[in-house]
């Protein structure tokens, strides 16, 4: 292939090679290496780069490689933080990836598909105690919302345990999770334990995540790494609320830029536009879950998800996250990247 990749940049003038993966990274660079390859070599850090440190050759393959490209440009600030401090390489450059923001508010603007109408019928940005036919007061119902692939990456497990003690206190609470993975049975099986099966709903993959997003009342977030979480971006666009696990790397950046990712951080922190929780541990736990006491984490994030149900002024103080998506958006990071170019 890196003959190959030398001889179509030579038979079509290209200037600059930019890739987006850790495997075409390798590729870009070997072109150059052992083939002579003389054009711009741009690589792309998408994932943060610590989960590779368990793994010492992918570690000496970063290593050797990175440094001999031209540049390294990193989706968050922390993922070049790591590269240069863990990795010892400096020819990075932090630029965020970009969305369409407008376009992602025209989608939000479009009908549930039929199928989900029911299943979000209710969803309230008021809570307004009603009388049913008993005369027994009810809760409203409050939809919480997850996009991301049912894998350990995104750590759901967590969540839905979590959301077991906010149903304890608030039988009207709903959990949607968007996205597939290979985890989706042993979830299946989880939430079936726990006797959720009314409240917890894995809706699979769907084309436009945005009208779920606008008929949800607030974001969860429960991953254990990422690099920038575009499902944050997403959430942001349309002004959810959002509870953020603060995974490495990303949702800091993402959810709170007031904040200094160098310092530490007291959980929960309570930021000007979203609500950071103690990160889960990386481990992938299914072996009696459904009997094991809440850990600390989960704690936190059940009881912060109970204070923006039983709290509409803890909610209403979070419904102004749009702001933040002008930092992602293609017209700014267009720009940067003509800057790199």
């Amino acid at each position: 292939m890196h003959p190959g990749l030398k001889k179509i940049c030579e038979d079509l003038e290209i200037e600059t090679i930019i890739a987006v993966s850790e495997v075409s990274n390798f590729h870009a660079v070997l072109s150059r290496w052992l083939f002579g390859n003389k054009v711009r070599i741009i690589l792309s850090q998408h994932m943060n780069p610590e989960i590779f440190l368990d793994s010492p050759s992918k570690f000496r393959l970063i290593k050797f490689f990175y440094p001999r490209a031209d540049k390294v440009v990193c989706v968050s600030k922390e993922v070049e933080r790591i590269l240069n401090d863990t990795y010892g390489i400096s020819n990075t450059l932090t630029i965020y990836n970009m969305m369409d923001i407008e376009k992602n508010i025209q989608s939000s603007l479009e009908e549930l598909p039929e199928d989900y109408n029911e299943l979000f019928k209710g969803k309230i940005h008021e809570f307004k105690g009603k009388t049913n036919e008993n005369g027994k007061i009810e809760e409203e119902t409050f939809n919480f919302i997850n996009v991301g692939r049912l894998t350990r990456q995104k750590g759901h497990w967590f969540l839905i345990r979590s959301f077991r003690q906010v149903v304890d206190k608030h039988q009207n609470a709903r959990l949607f999770i968007l996205g597939e993975g290979n985890l989706r049975e042993k979830l299946e099986d989880l939430i079936l334990e726990l006797d959720l099966s009314e409240n917890v709903f894995l809706l699979g993959d769907q084309e436009n995540v945005f009208p779920f997003l606008a008929n949800s009342d607030c974001f969860v977030f429960s991953s254990l790494w990422e690099g920038l979480p575009l499902s944050l971006i997403e959430a942001i666009t349309v002004n959810l609320p959002v509870i953020s696990a603060d995974c490495k790397t990303g949702p800091r950046e993402v959810l709170c830029p007031e904040f200094d990712f160098n310092k530490t951080v007291n959980y929960p922190y309570l930021g000007e536009h979203a609500i950071l929780t103690k990160p889960f541990h990386n481990e992938l736990l299914f072996k009696n879950l459904e009997e094991s006491p809440l850990n600390e984490s989960e704690k936190m994030l059940s009881e912060l998800m109970i204070k923006i149900i039983k709290d509409p002024d803890f909610k209403e103080k979070y419904s102004n996250t749009r702001e933040l998506a002008d930092n992602f958006s293609y017209k700014k990071i267009i720009k940067e990247w003509d800057g790199l170019l």
